[in-house]
């Protein structure tokens, strides 16, 4: 069942629902951040930004694909080399017995995720300290990547970090939030087998698109003003 024409029009209903979060209206807009998942999330997240009036920019974290399913998660990884393992996947997968393909996709997954900030952020660092951090992906299905983008956040000293996302999970629902502050999500239905099923048009999203996206949300074009990495 479609419940969203595609991410632009999840990110406007999902910012409408924002706007009347106790926590968003309590914040001041200099203390707002919205931080997107690559690829897809930015889509949503630039519709949250612009309604929110804040910026935006790239939480970098990537998910680590099943051996020969590449779409099914294993676990995820942030920029700062934060692990999160999917424990339900622990019964077909074993990193004990799987090490060099871990190791692999590991190598790999650090590489992606240089190339994302170095894209996306101009290399810079995020400033996370003491503000309200919004984290914003298209749909959340396993919860591994959100869960790494909590975990990593968390060690920038935020005022608070609110998950957001159009669509999700049961499972994962209960796990983000409990690791959230505030957990926002207009549906977790419960006959859930990916993100895109809820989506009319859920076509990849190229790194030009998510540069015109981030472009369009930050008046300078540029991400918010951190220390280099």
């Amino acid at each position: 069942m479609f419940m969203f024409m595609d991410r632009d029009e999840a990110g406007e209903q999902l910012a409408a629902r924002l706007l009347a979060e106790s926590l968003v209206k309590e914040t001041s807009k200099d203390k707002l951040l919205v931080l997107s998942i690559p690829r897809g999330g930015v889509v949503v997240g630039a519709a949250i930004a612009r309604v929110l009036g804040c910026p935006h920019d790239i939480v970098a974290v990537k998910k680590i694909g099943f051996p020969g399913r590449a779409e099914l998660a294993i676990g995820a990884m942030a920029e700062d080399g934060t692990l999160v393992l999917s424990p339900w996947i622990a019964a077909w997968f074993r990193p004990e017995e799987d090490s060099d393909y871990l190791t692999q996709a590991v190598g790999q997954v650090k590489a992606q995720l240089a190339a994302f900030i170095q894209k996306f952020r101009q290399g810079q660092a995020l400033e996370l300290r003491s503000r309200l951090v919004i984290i914003v992906d298209d749909g959340i299905a396993t919860g591994e990547t959100m869960k790494a983008a909590i975990i990593w956040s968390r060690t920038q000293q935020p005022q608070k970090v609110l998950v957001a996302a159009p669509v999700c999970s049961p499972p994962a629902a209960q796990e983000v939030a409990r690791m959230a502050d505030s957990f926002i999500c207009l549906a977790i239905p419960e006959r859930f087998l990916a993100v895109g099923q809820f989506y009319w048009n859920f076509d990849q999203i190229s790194d030009e698109e998510v540069v015109a996206y981030l472009e369009s949300t930050n008046p300078t074009g540029q991400p918010e003003p951190g220390p280099t990495t």
